[in-house]
């Protein structure tokens, strides 16, 4: 250990002082919590720190969509300030301002690191959530269809009806498509096309066939709306109506998928 001897002019009162911060500065350290202390072989701290900044990352990801989520990001936020602070006061001995290190070290890690992580994360996992009932929730990409058109066989989160409220729906059928009901089955281009429910209601003739317009997608919602179950397994939907891709199912954990 590096250390010097320190003291008043009388010699009389002596104190321990550990060189290794100030001979090895933290720099870019400071963004890993936990590192800086490591560095200086100061185990112990080091493992606390940097062992609840991860468990809090891992469990505020884990639970993404929910308060608890919100909260354990904010414990990670807390174990971040608590270690650069710390190094801050280590290396900068035995002159530091606490309150006014603390008030930056927030603002620049809230600014710099957090908000902008939390925008990225809301705009391409946004959790989207169904019916109360159902307790299921969703990873919707809200940018995935800013560049790109939806294709058949995605899952999508959009509302079924102007007013409606946003729900999960795979894509059956996209613009200039033919869907044909011959009273048994679905076709789409000619091929079978097997549905996950009912296949026909009997609002529907026993025989139909036309093209998708050219500004909506045919698609089979997973949770039946109420204001289209007269209509049908289908439901057109227009495209610029259509909120994002959901392409994961986060709730019920348990049913945890990629979609």
């Amino acid at each position: 250990m590096q250390i010097v001897l320190t003291g008043d002019k009388s010699g009389k009162s002596f104190a321990l002082l550990d060189r290794r911060p100030f001979d090895s500065p933290a720099g870019f350290k400071l963004l890993v919590p936990g590192w800086p202390q490591l560095s200086w072989e100061q185990t112990e701290r080091a493992r606390i720190l940097m062992g609840s900044f991860v468990l809090a990352l891992l469990v505020g990801v884990w639970t993404w969509g929910t308060w608890v989520s919100w909260a354990f990001f904010v414990f990670a936020l807390l174990c971040q300030v608590a270690s650069t602070t710390d190094a801050l006061r280590q290396s900068s001995f035995p002159a530091y301002s606490s309150r006014t290190s603390l008030i930056l070290v927030c603002a620049s890690l809230g600014l710099l690191v957090y908000l902008p992580a939390m925008l990225m994360l809301s705009t391409l996992a946004w959790p989207g959530f169904s019916e109360p009932e159902t307790h299921k929730g969703y990873a919707v990409n809200r940018w995935a269809y800013r560049h790109a058109t939806p294709r058949r066989g995605e899952w999508i989160w959009t509302p079924l009806h102007s007013h409606g409220k946003p729900l999960a729906a795979q894509i059956v059928a996209t613009a200039g498509q033919e869907v044909e009901w011959n009273g048994r089955t679905w076709r789409i281009d000619g091929l079978p096309c097997p549905l996950k429910g009912s296949p026909r209601l009997t609002a529907w003739p026993q025989n139909c066939r036309f093209h998708v317009p050219s500004d909506q997608v045919l698609v089979e919602p997973e949770i039946p709306d109420v204001s289209t179950s007269a209509i049908g397994p289908l439901v057109l939907v227009r495209a610029d109506a259509i909120v994002g891709r959901a392409w994961a199912q986060l709730y019920p954990i348990w049913d945890r998928r990629l979609l």
